[in-house]
């Protein structure tokens, strides 16, 4: 892939705005030039290398809802992973069809050298303008700025239109993030009432922090309900219950160190042998 710098490079009076349009206006097909026949080979290159496919049984496709599926972070964080990886795909479908363009062009022009007129006599002005008109082309052959204009232009279509898809995941997954944050955030300012809410919690991590905060000293306590926005009228009824319920009080116990002995950073370490 050309460096950034190797492209050509915006006017400073199309800065900051879209420099695409975004719908087709056809040329003068009675008079193609070189801009229509690129789009020609560019618009064959993406039937070639991409064309469509619908995947799925008609059964699959007739069952399907027509309610779209919620997007969570997870899902939003595989289509990113999935675009950048079909966009690095793209690039280098489009720089081998590039290259081989690049290199049959080269081949058409440069076989259009006639060999046998290398020796044209000079008094033969015809024979001498021929001759001259086939070094030009073989000459313009070489450079070929209008195919290094069309390599850029194809490169900047192709990267507009990932650019175009990435963006609106890239600010759904930032919104995502803070969604989930705030949810977080409120899940974790929730305080039990009761046993049997403490038993209901799904998150093993979260009964772990409860059944802490309950073994906890008074400093201790006061430092999780300052982190966790904890208040002393929702702690107090688990509070209770764990200091009046011997079963519960219990199971809090081995629940905590049952979590020491599975944390490797507590385990105590070997007594070296010498």
């Amino acid at each position: 892939m050309p460096s950034i710098s190797g492209l050509r490079q915006p006017k400073e009076t199309n800065k900051g705005k879209n420099g695409f349009r975004e719908k087709h206006i056809p040329l003068d097909s009675a008079n193609p030039d070189d801009l229509a026949i690129s789009r020609h080979h560019f618009a064959q290159y993406i039937l070639a290398s991409k064309g469509s496919y619908i995947g799925g049984s008609l059964k699959e496709l007739i069952a399907t809802p027509n309610v779209p599926p919620v997007d969570t972070l997870a899902t939003v964080e595989d289509k990113i992973r999935d675009l950048k990886r079909q966009h690095q795909e793209d690039l280098e479908l489009l720089t081998a069809f590039q290259a081989a363009e690049y290199r049959q062009e080269v081949l058409d022009k440069y076989n259009c050298i006639d060999d046998s007129m290398m020796g044209v006599d000079p008094e033969d002005l015809v024979q001498v303008d021929y001759l001259a008109a086939l070094n030009e082309l073989y000459n313009d052959a070489r450079p070929m700025k209008r195919f290094q204009h069309d390599i850029d232009d194809a490169l900047s279509q192709i990267r507009y239109g990932y650019f175009k898809s990435l963006l609106p995941l890239l600010t759904q997954r930032c919104m995502l993030k803070v969604r989930e944050s705030h949810v977080r955030r409120q899940r974790d300012a929730q305080f039990p009432q009761s046993i049997e809410e403490y038993h209901n919690i799904p998150d093993r991590d979260i009964q772990l922090r409860i059944a802490r905060f309950l073994m906890g000293s008074t400093a201790e306590q006061e430092k999780m309900m300052d982190t966790y926005r904890w208040v002393w009228r929702a702690v107090q009824p688990l509070e209770l219950a764990f200091k009046t319920n011997e079963g519960f009080k219990n199971e809090i116990l081995e629940s905590v160190k049952d979590a020491q002995a599975s944390d490797p950073r507590r385990r105590p370490s070997a007594t070296p042998v010498w």
